[in-house]
C-alpha cells in the first residue's frame, strides 16, 4: 500500500499562539463553565445578534487580521534554502515549466490558491474529472500544492507553474491499488508531458524486490523520456523501525529523494535512512544517486488547507513537506535552464547532470561529516547555489 508520507495536518498547537498546552486548557474550562453560567436574557440576546450582524459584516477585515496575527510564519523555509533569492534575483516563478503533483488532489476555492495555473486536474479515485477537489481529510494535497504555487499569505516556491494534478489517494491518504498511482505517474508524463513530477507519497521498500513495485517501474518511465521524478525519502527513520531504505519510489536511482531537516539544519528525527545499496543483487549506489540526495525544511511547515476554516491554514511535519520545496527549486531552475536540454546526449545525461549540479551544491551539516550522509543526503538544499552549479555544469558541458 502507497500512501501520503504525511497525512496528518494537525492544525496549530496552542504554541502557535503564544500559548502552552496548560494555558489552552485553562481557557478551554473558563469559557465552558462560563457558558455554563450565562442566563440568556432578552437584552442579551438582542445584544448578541447585534454583535453577531456586526462580526459577520466585518468578517473579511477581521480573517485578515488574524491571518495575520495567528498563522505562525513559514517564509523561513523559503530564504534558508535561497528559494526567494533565487526568484528575487533573477526574477524566476516558475513561468513555461509543467509540474505534476501526485497526491489527494486541490482545493482550488482557497484564496492563495485561486490564481494558480491549473493546467490540467484528474480523479483516479472516483473519476470525477469535472469537480475538482480535495480527496483528503486533512488536505495533503492542497497543502503540498500550496508549498508551490501559493500567492497570498503565503508566497509558493514557484507560484507561476503550470500545475497538473492527480488526485490519486483517498480520504485517508492512502490507496489500496497501487496501479492507481503507478497509472496517474504514467499520465503526468505520458498525456500531460509535464517537466517534474513530485510526489510526496510512498511505501516501505520490499527488501527483495525493491525495484520492481508498479509505482517504481512508472517511475523509470519518466526518468528514461527525461521528466524530473522528485519524492519524500519517507518517515520511518528513528529508534525502532525496521525499515533499511527510504520508501518506494524514492529509492530509484534517478530520481532525486528528500529527507527533512528542521529550522535550525539538524535532522529532523523521522526522516528515513537510505541505504548503501540497491535492488536485491546489492549494486552499490554512486554519487549523485545515493539515497537520500539532499534534505530540505519539513518541521513545523504552514500551507494551505481547508479553504472552509476560518484561518485555512495548517501545520505538517515530514518529508512530504521538504519534498515540494525541492521540487519548486527545480521548477526555477528548469526555467532558466530548459532551453539546454536539447544539447545534452540523452534526457538521462540531462537528469544526472542537474543531480551531480545538486550534490556539488547542498549545504552540508557539520555534524554529517564531508560525505554523503544516509540520512541528510549530500546536504541540505541551496537553490541559488544549484542554479549556479547548473549552469557551470552546462557551459562545460557545451566546452566540450
Amino acid at each position: 500500500m502507497l500512501t501520503a508520507i504525511d497525512p496528518d495536518a494537525p492544525g496549530y498547537r496552542p504554541e502557535a499562539y503564544g500559548a502552552s498546552f496548560e494555558q489552552a486548557e485553562a481557557w478551554r474550562h473558563a469559557t465552558n463553565e462560563n457558558l455554563r453560567r450565562a442566563k440568556p436574557r432578552p437584552w442579551g440576546i438582542t445584544a448578541a445578534l447585534c454583535i453577531i450582524a456586526v462580526l459577520l459584516l466585518s468578517y473579511p477585515q477581521i480573517s485578515s487580521y488574524f491571518v495575520g496575527a495567528l498563522t505562525p510564519n513559514s517564509n523561513w523555509a523559503y530564504e534558508d534554502t535561497n528559494i526567494y533569492a533565487l526568484q528575487d534575483d533573477l526574477g524566476l516563478t516558475g513561468n513555461g515549466v509543467l509540474v505534476c503533483i501526485v497526491d489527494t488532489g486541490i482545493e482550488m476555492k482557497h484564496p492563495d490558491l485561486a490564481d494558480a495555473n491549473l493546467v490540467r486536474y484528474r480523479d483516479f479515485v472516483g473519476g470525477d474529472d469535472q469537480t475538482i477537489q480535495d480527496r483528503g481529510e486533512d488536505r495533503h494535497g492542497t497543502m503540498m500544492a500550496g508549498i508551490l504555487v501559493a500567492d497570498g499569505t503565503y508566497r509558493g516556491a514557484a507560484p507561476n507553474v503550470g500545475l497538473v494534478i492527480a488526485a490519486a489517494l483517498n480520504s485517508d491518504g492512502s490507496t489500496q491499488s497501487e496501479s492507481m498511482v503507478a497509472d496517474a505517474i504514467e499520465w503526468c508524463w505520458d498525456d500531460m508531458n509535464v517537466d517534474i513530477i513530485s510526489l510526496s507519497l510512498g511505501g516501505d521498500p520490499d527488501p527483495e524486490n525493491p525495484l520492481g513495485s508498479m509505482t517504481a517501474n512508472a517511475v523509470e518511465n519518466a526518468l528514461d523520456h527525461g521528466v524530473f521524478v522528485v519524492a519524500a525519502a519517507g518517515n520511518s527513520g528513528g529508534a525502532g523501525t525496521d525499515v533499511t531504505d527510504v520508501s518506494v519510489p524514492a529509492n530509484v536511482g534517478g530520481v532525486i529523494a528528500v529527507g527533512a531537516v528542521n529550522r535550525d539544519g539538524t535532522l529532523w528525527e523521522r526522516t528515513a535512512t537510505g541505504s548503501e545499496t540497491e535492488g536485491a543483487d546489492g549494486t552499490v549506489r554512486t554519487e549523485p544517486d545515493q539515497k537520500p540526495e539532499v534534505s530540505a525544511p519539513g518541521v513545523g511547515i504552514i500551507s494551505t488547507s481547508d479553504p472552509n476554516m476560518a484561518i485555512p491554514y495548517s501545520a505538517s511535519s515530514g518529508t512530504s513537506d521538504a519534498t515540494v520545496f525541492v521540487t519548486g527549486a527545480l521548477a526555477l531552475i528548469l526555467e532558466r535552464h530548459g532551453d539546454a536540454i536539447p544539447a545534452m546526449n540523452s534526457s538521462r545525461d540531462w537528469i544526472t547532470l542537474v543531480k551531480q549540479a545538486l550534490a556539488d551544491s547542498c549545504q552540508p551539516n557539520p555534524l554529517q561529516g564531508e560525505e554523503h550522509h544516509p540520512r541528510w543526503g549530500y546536504g541540505t538544499l541551496d537553490a541559488l547555489a544549484w542554479e549556479r552549479a547548473v549552469a557551470d555544469s552546462i557551459a562545460q558541458n557545451s566546452d566540450t
